[in-house]
């Protein structure tokens, strides 16, 4: 695979610096930790923050999948645990991400079904993380322990716990925006005891990545946790682009065992990529368009050029405080604080549709690439953000009937400079079966004259009330006022500079439900919510800047609306080791509005945007089904349609596959092939499955996306303070799609790739 000297070699002897120096302080660190981090739900009279627990580990004593059903979240006005929330709540748990050697957010999120990418994270994307949850644009709506993920980057987990995904409008707990759900991190927060921890790997596509993760208590109630990573690595069967990112967390816990706790928190992550936009779409003779490596182009094929690059710095500090004022009340206070820099520029191949390029390629022929969005976008984006959340909790009772009432205001505020990028020298001269990767040249300036301003601010007034009315019954109601503005000054494709212009949005996000627990092990809920997403909330995401996607001074533009009907069941099993949950669901969506290939908005914002509605079916398990076998499935089903639409009423939805599962297991086999103390064997495998679907953004149907699979194993051995792993993916090499954008390109999916991984833990 070639390398962009600039990112490679300098970096890379960088990077191995840290890691030895980072593995040697490891090795000259006194003392031996035998305590190994578990998050479980904490007890009830637990007056701490939440912290992750610890389970003493013995030399016999393996790793478990847990029943996510139990696992407490890191959101605190929201439920204590996914078990008591009702609504589905996709977790990607510590172990799933360490048996499958997760490094990136699209990655933990390939376990999850009913998500779509639109030519975003990893692999290229004008506006990062650019998901779609059951179909519905979540583009924005990624936060990490319940607050803002300010800005738009690649997504590293080196320092992430766990990783949720909310499903449906969640507008009550978190404000504007969360049309369809939204993304949750859980950071890695300081606990009792010590540990230190070391993972190398090596594998295909010249992956190297080390990555520490080291506990230290200071005091009875005092800690400190620090996590460092560095990554190189390309894409399997990818030519030309790679990602380079290295990483620092520090978590300070101060309370471990106090009524007040305090955790101050520290990120900083550096990215240095060269971004993939993937492949054309061919317009076939039936009509549709379909990715063209799906047609003969080999797959290895990109388009990206010497000149591309994502380069961003992220810095973000976390303060959360939880204080237990009395025994029936508790205060609780979370902030962060984001500063982020982004220099991105890409070539952007566009569709292969006209006659002569159709018939010249699938004669075999090397016709000429057309591009979009001039060849490709290029901006300079310098933000920041901050939000606190203040919050109090008071348990009490009204004669017989028991509250848990949570209450709060909720500040936010966004803002962001935009410099729009002109090429200079860029000549679009590649050809579609013969790429060409040197700019030749060509070079970039950022010139103050196309700067833009954007700014938000969103003042939420939330409530909800856990009204358990008998042991069996309980009703839920939850409320959020929202004085959501937002602004915007400066260049937007024009020589003269646009005056400040405003937007204001002012709406209730109410929800509801009923929940009914005819057993201690399970309940069944019915559940109401609704979402606004105002314009202006996607800050960091606009690109070339164009109207419909920025406020206008008079202009009435009514947000978006998302409401949400859902029933379902959860319910554990063996001692609540294994759980099971299952849903069923409809999201509607007014007023929905879609983006071009600049990443601009292209319908919405006024009452001809169009509707979309999501129904479906979802099932889960995860736990334990014997003392040796693990599992961690999910299916959905979906079906999306296109509503209020002059044009494309009653089609389907684009960005919906109907069917998706993914399934994870693991046995450890060491009671049946090794010795007493002789550690402990695991194999692993499992699938990710999701059917065809139109590309998003097409709402003409028109550009198909085939099929997904992967077939995925793992085998590991870890005894005392060692551990081995190997891990194979993709191993059929089927020919996937990591992300689409309408009938202009397709992103190809790694081909079969392999990890060795090995870690020390003392």
């Amino acid at each position: 695979m070639d390398r962009s000297d600039r990112a490679s070699f300098p970096v890379k002897h960088f990077g191995m610096a840290i890691m030895v120096g980072v593995t040697a302080g490891i090795g000259l660190m006194d003392g031996e930790a035998d305590a190994q981090e578990l998050k479980t739900e904490p007890e009830a009279t637990d007056t701490a923050i939440k912290l992750p627990a610890v389970r003493v580990r013995g030399e016999d004593t393996a790793h478990d999948i847990p029943n996510t059903n139990e696992l407490t979240l890191d959101v605190s006005r929201m439920p204590t645990s996914v078990r008591e929330t009702p609504q589905v709540i996709n977790v990607v748990p510590q172990e799933i991400i360490k048996e499958q050697r997760l490094y990136t957010l699209d990655q933990a999120l390939s376990n999850v079904p009913g998500i779509t990418l639109s030519t975003g994270e990893g692999r290229g994307g004008l506006n990062g993380d650019q998901f779609r949850i059951r179909g519905q644009q979540a583009r924005g709506d990624i936060y990490t322990d319940g607050l803002k993920d300010f800005g738009t980057y690649t997504r590293d987990i080196f320092d992430i716990e766990n990783v949720e995904v909310i499903k449906g409008p969640a507008g009550e707990y978190f404000g504007a925006a969360n049309l369809g759900g939204l993304i949750n991190e859980s950071l890695k927060k300081a606990h009792a005891g010590n540990s230190y921890n070391y993972d190398q790997a090596f594998g295909s596509a010249s992956l190297y990545r080390g990555q520490a993760d080291v506990n230290y208590q200071i005091n009875d109630n005092v800690a400190l946790r620090v996590n460092g990573m560095y990554n190189q690595s390309g894409v399997q069967d990818r030519d030309y682009v790679f990602s380079n990112r290295y990483g620092a967390a520090v978590d300070l816990g101060v309370g471990l065992h106090s009524k007040t706790s305090w955790h101050l928190n520290w990120r900083w992550l550096h990215t240095d990529s060269i971004p993939d936009y993937g492949v054309p779409m061919i317009l076939m003779p039936n009509g549709i368009y379909r990715p063209i490596t799906s047609e003969g182009l080999n797959r290895d094929t990109t388009y990206a050029r010497s000149a591309d690059r994502d380069n961003s710095d992220i810095h973000s500090v976390t303060s959360s405080v939880k204080s237990e004022i009395a025994s029936w009340f508790t205060l609780t206070n979370n902030t962060r604080l984001t500063k982020y820099e982004r220099n991105y520029a890409s070539t952007t191949p566009s569709a292969c549709s006209t006659a002569a390029c159709v018939s010249q390629f699938l004669a075999g022929g090397n016709p000429a690439l057309t591009y979009g969005a001039g060849g490709g976008a290029a901006y300079l984006s310098k933000g920041w953000g901050a939000e606190n959340v203040l919050m109090g909790n008071a348990r009490f009772h009204t004669g017989f009937v028991k509250h848990d009432l949570k209450f709060g205001v909720d500040v936010n505020y966004q803002d962001e400079n935009r410099y729009v990028g002109t090429w200079y020298g860029r000549t679009n001269t590649q050809t579609i079966r013969n790429t060409a990767h040197s700019s030749n040249g060509a070079y970039i300036l950022f010139p103050n004259s196309q700067m833009a301003n954007s700014d938000e601010r969103d003042v939420g007034l939330f409530m909800s009330d856990h009204i358990q009315l008998t042991k069996q019954l309980a009703l839920f109601g939850s409320v959020r006022w929202d004085a959501f503005q937002s602004t915007f000054a400066g260049y937007q494709l024009a020589a003269t500079p646009l005056s400040r212009q405003k937007q204001n949005a002012d709406r209730w996000s109410p929800s509801a439900s009923i929940v009914y627990s005819p057993f201690e092990t399970s309940s069944f809920y019915f559940t109401f919510s609704r979402s606004y997403k105002p314009i202006g909330t996607d800050v960091s995401s606009q690109v070339t800047i164009l109207a419909s996607d920025t406020p206008q001074n008079g202009a009435d533009f009514k947000p978006q609306r998302s409401d949400l009907f859902e029933f379902g069941n959860k319910t554990d099993f063996f001692n609540k080791r294994l759980g099971m949950t299952i849903a069923f669901f409809q999201i509607s969506q007014n007023n929905s509005y879609y983006y071009d290939e600049s990443g601009d908005v292209v319908t919405g914002f006024s009452d001809s945007g169009v509707g979309l509605r999501t129904r479906g079916v979802e099932l889960g398990l995860t736990g334990k089904i014997t003392k040796n076998w693990d599992i961690y499935g999910s299916y959905s089903y979906m079906d999306g349609r296109i509503t209020h639409s002059a044009s494309y009423d009653g089609n389907q939805a684009p960005g919906v596959s109907h069917n998706n599962f993914s399934l994870w297991t693991s046995y450890d086999l060491s009671d049946h092939l090794l010795g007493q103390g002789w550690g402990h064997l695991k194999v692993a495998g499992g699938a990710q499955y999701a059917s065809g679907y139109w590309a998003n953004g097409d709402f003409a149907n028109t550009a198909r996306i085939p099929y997904q699979f992967s077939l995925n194993g793992m085998l590991s051995w870890e005894m005392k303070h060692y551990r081995v792993s190997f891990n194979a993916n993709n191993l059929t090499d089927h020919l996937n799609y990591a992300s689409s954008f309408s009938s202009s390109r397709a992103v190809p999916g790694p081909g079969r790739s392999f990890i060795g991984n090995i870690g020390l833990t003392f």
